[in-house]
């Protein structure tokens, strides 16, 4: 395998952080947990639809996060294929636009359904490009500077969505519905091209030769490599339980909705609040990045997003303060997503790092079918009863997070 030489290190460690700055700025304009809901919202969705968009955009992408882990493991270089995801990405994001811009002359059925077919495009294709991402990223930076990128790559994506935030909140409330949505997803597909040349600029290493075994070949691996890593299987329950916080955000905007409302003046204050909380976790670590844990982030990352459908329903009758919710929403995000990346490169090598994100997608069935029956559950019992099982599942986590070795595996 072609060595990994500090210069190359260098260079990869910019365009990721090159890609991760403009994907910042892209990523309020299109996100998943606020600005889609909202759309969908608007255009007559309900509590279910919003359930089965949430699944499709969770549960599918990592479905097919299985499919293109075992198409793309025995390959020696991924590259071209993580930045085919990304383009598609930006096709979808713009056919959004467009779709959105034309909605008066559709009928309320066939607007739903395209956007639905959009964020289909949009998860299948974000799989397509990020099982090769972590691949790529494990291999193409040293070891002894991973915790500094992702404590940099968290600090540069959070102050680039704290400044798309504003321009996010005037776009949505400098124009009437549907054209405020369809600027924005129109300016998302344009940053995402431009965050497409990071990918492009990344000096690929080598992996390590492998034969190419059939799909069903592929998926017989899992139990004997499941049993072989116990971090594993601790992994995957936590993507099972904590991961659920992931998959809430959109139903606190529901909520919301529910009780006082939701206009475009609420939309982008909630997204403003949330992304100021996400940049509190980044700054924080990066001066600490030599003596914090991910273990010990991820543990209270569990707490956080445990308290969340608890402190909903607390502040519910409260808009203002309900607002500031989302601030702590941020705090969760910042912390889950640093932590379980960089566990997932920790307990992992460049020999079954491909097969480990695989896994780690497809195995997120409870986080990725739970938005369908909460939105189902919502409508039979209640925002209440729902919300509390979700806390209880959230903070489930916190054992299995204890179990975590996160020192990384040996080479077999």
């Amino acid at each position: 395998m072609a060595e990994l030489t500090s210069q190359k290190s260098r260079v990869n460690f910019r365009s990721y952080v090159w890609h991760a700055g403009f994907f910042a700025l892209a990523v309020n304009f299109m996100d998943t947990d606020t600005v889609i809901p909202a759309v969908l919202i608007k255009s007559g969705g309900g509590p279910l639809a919003v359930g089965i968009l949430t699944a499709i955009m969770l549960g599918l992408s990592r479905l097919f996060q299985l499919l293109f882990a075992g198409l793309f493991e025995p390959l020696a270089y991924k590259k071209k294929y993580m930045v085919l995801g990304i383009f598609l990405r930006i096709f979808s994001l713009f056919f959004m636009a467009v779709t959105l811009y034309s909605s008066a002359h559709l009928t309320p059925a066939l607007l739903i359904g395209m956007i639905f077919f959009a964020m289909t495009l949009f998860s299948v294709s974000g799989s397509l490009a990020n099982v090769p991402y972590i691949d790529i990223l494990g291999k193409s930076i040293l070891a002894t500077d991973r915790k500094k990128f992702f404590s940099v790559r968290q600090i540069v994506n959070s102050l680039g969505i704290l400044i798309s935030a504003f321009a996010v909140r005037q776009v949505l409330k400098g124009h009437a519905f549907p054209v405020n949505y369809s600027i924005s997803f129109a300016l998302a597909s344009g940053l995402l091209l431009v965050a497409s040349f990071g990918f492009m600029n990344v000096r690929e290493v080598k992996s390590p030769p492998k034969s190419r075994d059939p799909f069903f070949s592929f998926l017989k691996r899992i139990g004997p490599e499941l049993k072989k890593y116990p971090n594993l299987v601790n992994y995957l329950f936590i993507l099972n339980t904590t991961g659920l916080a992931i998959t809430f955000t959109p139903f606190m905007v529901m909520l919301a909705k529910d009780h006082f409302g939701i206009s475009a003046g609420l939309v982008g204050n909630i997204l403003l609040l949330k992304v100021f909380g996400m940049l509190i976790p980044g700054t924080l670590l990066y001066f600490i990045h030599k003596k914090y844990s991910y273990k010990r982030v991820l543990m209270l990352s569990v707490l956080l997003g445990a308290s969340l459908p608890v402190l909903s329903l607390v502040l519910i009758h409260n808009a203002a303060w309900y607002q500031y919710l989302f601030v702590l929403s941020g705090i969760f995000l910042g912390l889950y997503k640093i932590a379980i990346n960089g566990i997932l490169i920790e307990i992992s090598n460049e020999e079954n790092r491909t097969f480990f994100a695989g896994i780690t997608g497809a195995g997120n069935i409870l986080a990725s079918l739970l938005p369908i029956f909460s939105g189902m559950f919502i409508l039979l019992f209640g925002y209440k009863a729902v919300f509390l099982i979700l806390a209880g599942l959230i903070l489930a986590g916190m054992f299995f997070a204890s179990k975590l070795n996160c020192s990384p595996v040996k080479k077999k």
